[in-house]
This record gives C-alpha cells, sequence and structure tokens, in this order.
C-alpha cells in the first residue's frame, strides 16, 4: 500500500485499505485455510492478526500476503534474498508476517527511504510530516549474506579525514537510510511528471532504486523475481543489469505496459494471457470477471470498473482526451446476446450521461434487429468526425487488430492521449 501520515490521513489510508481488501468469503477461505494449518509459517502470525483486528480488510490484505510470500520462500534459494516494500499502515504486520515465514533471525535489514523534499501542502500539515517508506529485507539463510555486494556512494567534495588526510578508499558505505541529497541519488518514491521514466503507472517506483537493490543481491545470471512487477521496473532493472528474470502481476494493463513500452520488440515470453478467440472463451468461461477486465484493457483509454457485482452496467469507464467526456464500456461473454441487453446498454448511456460506448461481445453480433438498436443511438460529433454513441466491438475483432472507433481517450493514469501502438502488436 501507498500514502499515509499520522492522525486522519493514517485513518483515511486504513480505510482506504478497508476499500480496497473486503473481509468477503475469499478472505474467509483464505484465513480459514491458514489457521487450521498448523504447520503454515504464517499460522501464528494470521491467527494473532485476526483474533486482535477480527474480519477486516487488513487481515484479508495480509492473508492474501502471506499466501504468496510463503510461496516466495519455497522457491527462494538458500543465497537468495527477499525485498518486501511497505508504508507505516500495514507495515508492521507485514514484518511480522515476514518474521512468521522467513524467520526472526533472517531479517536483515529495515530501509528507511526518504520520500522527497517538504513543500507546498505538506508543510501545512499539523504533526509530524511523514517523508518516508519502509523497504523490508530479509534473506533465505546466511548464505545470502556471504554473496552481499557492499555499495558506497563518493565522497563528499569537502569531505577530509581526521588529522586533515585525503579520503582513500571507495567512498561512503550505504546504509539503510537512503535518500535524495548529496550523493545518494535516489530520488522520490513518486516519478515526477516531467521525468522520462514516467509511465503513468499509480504505483511505479524510480529505476535507481530497484537497479540498486538488484546489484546489491544478486550477480549476474541470477533470476530476479517480482511476484507483484505493476508496469515492470525491477523486470527493466535486472535486464539492465544482466540478470534473468521473471515478472508476475495480476493487472492485464501493467502486463501491457511491461510488453508494449518497458520490454518493447523483445521477444519475451507472457503467460495466462489469452491469445487466439478459444482461449478467450476458457477465460471468459472460468474467470468472467477477469475476462470483463481484460476485455475492458484491450481498448486503448478504458479502465475496469472496480465494482463488479451490482455494478450498475458499466464494466470500463474512459474519458476522451481534451474535454473529459465519459466513455463507457460493458462486457458480454456469452455466444447469445438477447436484444434487451443492448436496450439495457442504451439506458446506460442516457442514465450515465455518457458522450458515447462500446458494447463488447466474445464474438461479432449479427442481428440485424441489434444493429438497429445500437445505430438509434445516434452519433457524436468530435471536430469533423463522427462516432457512434453507442456500437458493437468483438474480441474476434481484437484478433483481428481491428479496435473500437472512438475519439482520441485519455491515458487514464497520466491524462496525456493514449499511444495506440501500445496495443496493437
Amino acid at each position: 500500500g501507498r500514502g499515509g501520515g499520522g492522525g486522519a490521513q493514517q485513518l483515511a489510508q486504513f480505510i482506504a485499505f478497508e476499500d480496497t481488501w473486503r473481509w468477503d468469503d475469499a478472505a474467509q477461505e483464505r484465513v480459514d485455510s491458514i489457521e487450521r494449518a498448523i504447520a503454515h509459517p504464517a499460522h501464528n502470525v494470521v491467527k494473532g492478526l485476526h483474533t486482535a483486528l477480527g474480519d477486516c480488510g487488513m487481515v484479508a490484505y495480509l492473508s492474501y500476503m502471506a499466501e504468496r510470500l510463503v510461496e516466495v520462500r519455497r522457491i527462494l534459494k538458500a543465497s537468495g534474498s527477499v525485498y518486501l516494500h511497505c508504508d507505516p499502515t500495514a507495515g508492521h504486520y507485514l514484518k511480522a508476517l515476514m518474521d512468521g515465514i522467513f524467520g526472526h533471525e533472517n531479517f536483515r535489514n529495515e530501509i528507511v527511504w526518504r520520500i522527497g523534499w517538504i513543500s507546498g501542502y505538506k508543510s501545512q500539515k499539523k504533526g509530524w510530516i511523514r517523508n518516508h517508506d519502509t523497504v523490508l529485507y530479509y534473506v533465505r539463510s546466511h548464505e545470502a549474506i556471504k554473496r552481499f555486494n557492499k555499495e558506497y556512494i563518493p565522497y563528499p567534495p569537502d569531505y577530509v579525514r581526521r588529522g586533515g588526510k585525503k579520503p582513500t578508499g571507495k567512498g561512503v558505505p550505504i546504509e539503510d537510510t537512503w535518500n535524495c541529497s548529496r550523493a545518494d541519488v535516489l530520488d522520490s518514491i513518486m516519478i515526477k511528471s516531467f521525468s522520462k521514466e514516467k509511465l503513468g503507472y499509480p504505483t511505479q517506483k524510480p529505476l535507481a532504486l530497484l537497479e540498486r537493490i538488484v546489484r546489491a543481491s544478486s550477480n549476474d545470471g541470477d533470476i530476479v523475481l517480482d511476484p507483484f512487477c505493476g508496469c515492470g521496473t525491477t523486470v527493466v532493472a535486472a535486464r539492465n543489469l544482466n540478470r534473468r528474470f521473471v515478472g508476475i502481476d495480476i493487472s492485464h494493463f501493467a502486463i501491457d505496459i511491461v510488453r508494449a513500452r518497458r520490454l518493447k520488440n523483445k521477444a519475451i515470453p507472457i503467460n495466462g494471457f489469452p491469445v487466439d478467440i478459444q482461449s478467450a472463451e476458457m477465460l471468459a468461461k472460468e474467470a468472467p470477471f477477469e475476462f470483463e477486465k481484460w476485455a475492458v484493457t484491450r481498448i486503448p483509454g478504458m479502465v475496469p470498473n472496480k465494482l463488479q457485482v451490482g455494478d450498475g452496467g458499466i464494466d470500463g469507464r474512459g474519458t476522451i482526451h481534451g474535454d473529459g467526456s465519459l466513455v463507457l464500456a460493458q462486457v458480454k461473454g456469452g455466444r447469445s446476446i438477447p436484444l434487451g441487453h443492448v436496450r439495457d446498454f442504451r439506458h446506460v448511456l442516457d442514465r450515465e450521461d455518457a458522450a458515447c460506448g462500446v458494447f463488447a461481445t466474445l464474438h461479432p453480433i449479427t442481428s440485424r434487429n441489434a444493429k438497429a438498436e445500437a445505430m438509434g443511438a445516434g452519433y457524436l460529433k468530435v471536430g469533423a468526425n463522427r462516432y457512434p454513441k453507442a456500437q458493437f466491438w468483438s474480441i474476434a475483432d481484437y484478433f483481428q487488430d481491428r479496435l473500437p472507433v472512438l475519439p482520441p481517450l485519455a491515458d487514464p493514469y497520466t491524462g496525456k492521449a493514449m499511444e495506440l501502438d501500445m496495443f496493437v502488436d
């Protein structure tokens, strides 16, 4: 998680956790499973936190992390290291979880990472101003310590040794407090709007941070795994430093960024994505909500709706670049689409005052009545161009490199115009 200082801001961040991680049947099942498994490395910690915090979003999140961190430990070689980035909202709970899974004796450092310079509205905050995040550093065994590559930063220009002697040696060893001052060139956790690194991914981290971590705890040819790879900064750091790498993420948008921007023109195998209409049909049948999210993100500029049950007929949203008008998407995974579904979609467009929308299906809609119903919505005029207010588009079209006919949409993370080559191989 990101954000949150003390007091009201910290409470707001906890509420955000509750909004993102809800206590539901899946969370109950995860916690029950860990509490029943007395040999599970996180058994005691999850059981204790569940007792202390009760049924809540935080425990839902921690049980989710417990399942994945156990697998990270399982595949980590004896000489391997693990780094976990967290903020004050969950950092203390995650440290207890890591102690349970990796062993408290394998905790090495809590790296304090100064976020940036204090200015603007932050300086007006009452109480202590939070200005750091934490990276927890654990090892699989003592073998990892032997392979650690110590790093130095140059002595400052005005540095002199005791007795007035000039400095000798490599420089100042990097400690476990990292900031953006003097020779320590790590910059803010947030990528600045003018940075060439900026991809628009909300949790993007500076490349320099990941390169420092990869250099310290791996060597040429080693394998680097990022099981929450997001927009792929770790993958790029590993590639730059001649390491092999594996990146995993549940977000189709994140994988699109890695494939089309981070590793553009590179023959990198990617698993888990539908590659043809048959595998898309399988995803729609086995995981309909995941199919909905994947289908929405095939349309440049559209993002999935966070609410997938009781969503009011909205599966995806976007905005027209320039005026911010709303564009909606609705996804249907079945083979037969009743005419009533098309009529309902038109009602959704009217209700939400949307400029236009896309009715996405697995296969093309051929019904004349359905087409007439969609055409009845009319057209949106943008400049000299006209766009259908309600249009059909299918995943079959996607696999034939056909996109919906839409006005230029804004990148949902930057507000800039979308780069269409992100989505076209």
